[in-house]
């Protein structure tokens, strides 16, 4: 006898089961969202202030009124919508060509979790790689190969855990460049984050604004999964992996891994490329006048620059 399964509720988190219903295992249920306005029972006027008050498209609205899910859960870390922007948009490889290739390592052993290697390019993930049931020695070899392709400014792993010994295995193999990350500890602006973790979380959330990351359904659920809060001093504290679990969420393995390439600030910086301005005129300042009105005359026709500079040499 087949059994038969209803689950209902309010719309309030965009992770867990009853949001799964709806997301990723909405082919194995039938599924109905109602808008409490199309009901005779609740208070009109009610919800027309609510919508006066915070606007028809606001979290607020969607989950009390419309009977939709949120954007970003009361707690929830980085909004859906942010991810998924992230996830449509292109960033050209011209545009990041001078900028440092850093790679974010998360180390797993055996279990559900993965090991992770995240390689980003300025504002573009360039490569994740997910490795599972695989030894801290196996692993260490597979970090040394991305290391030798990429040739990146800073290889950032994380080291609670046996992910130590991953990063002996590498300086034994002397691999350079290797960062240990360590979330637990004070971040640098101690002030604003419980942890070095939350304070990693954070850069990270900022750069998918702007960034270009790999599509996928396991990235997404990652990356929204973890909520966040205060402690007692006001500090932003992320959401342990333990009790993610507890929620029936998978660890953020993929998430972590991109959030270390923001351990450090200098490599979370984005380098800019000379203004090529400056570059023609340290070029023609280093010519004599006959050299340089020959160069400007045959490689720069209709350039914008005024000609008057070619009869006024001293102004240069």
């Amino acid at each position: 006898m087949a059994k038969i399964w209803i689950a209902f509720g309010n719309p309030t988190q965009n992770t867990g089961r009853f949001r799964d219903c709806f997301g990723r295992l909405s082919h194995r249920w039938i599924t109905r969202q109602i808008d409490s306005r199309s009901s005779s029972i609740p208070n009109k006027k009610q919800i027309q202030d609510w919508i006066d008050d915070y606007g028809e498209d606001s979290d607020f609205v969607r989950v009390r009124v419309k009977g939709e899910f949120p954007r970003a859960s009361v707690s929830q870390f980085i909004p859906g919508d942010v991810v998924d922007d992230a996830m449509k948009r292109f960033i050209n490889f011209d545009l990041i060509q001078h900028q440092p290739v850093v790679i974010g390592v998360d180390v797993s052993r055996f279990g559900d979790d993965e090991s992770v290697i995240c390689v980003r390019k300025g504002l573009k993930v360039l490569e994740v790689a997910r490795f599972q049931k695989m030894d801290t020695m196996s692993f260490a070899g597979k970090v040394a190969d991305k290391v030798q392709e990429y040739k990146p400014t800073g290889t950032f792993i994380d080291v609670v855990g046996i992910g130590a010994g991953v990063v002996d295995r590498l300086r034994q193999l002397q691999v350079d460049g290797i960062f240990e990350v360590n979330a637990g500890l004070p971040a640098s602006k101690d002030k604003e984050y419980y942890n070095k973790r939350a304070e990693m979380w954070d850069d990270m959330r900022k750069w998918l604004k702007l960034g270009d990351i790999p599509k996928g359904d396991e990235l997404k659920e990652q990356l929204i999964g973890p909520e966040y809060g205060f402690d007692a001093k006001n500090r932003l504290q992320l959401e342990r992996k333990e009790d993610m679990k507890k929620r029936g969420l998978k660890s953020p393995d993929i998430g972590d891994a991109l959030a270390h390439t923001f351990f450090m600030p200098f490599f979370a910086e984005e380098v800019k490329p000379k203004n090529p301005l400056l570059e023609r005129i340290e070029k023609l300042e280093s010519m004599d006048k006959e050299g340089w009105q020959g160069y400007y005359e045959e490689q720069h026709k209709g350039d914008p620059w005024d000609s008057a500079y070619l009869d006024d040499w001293d102004k240069v």
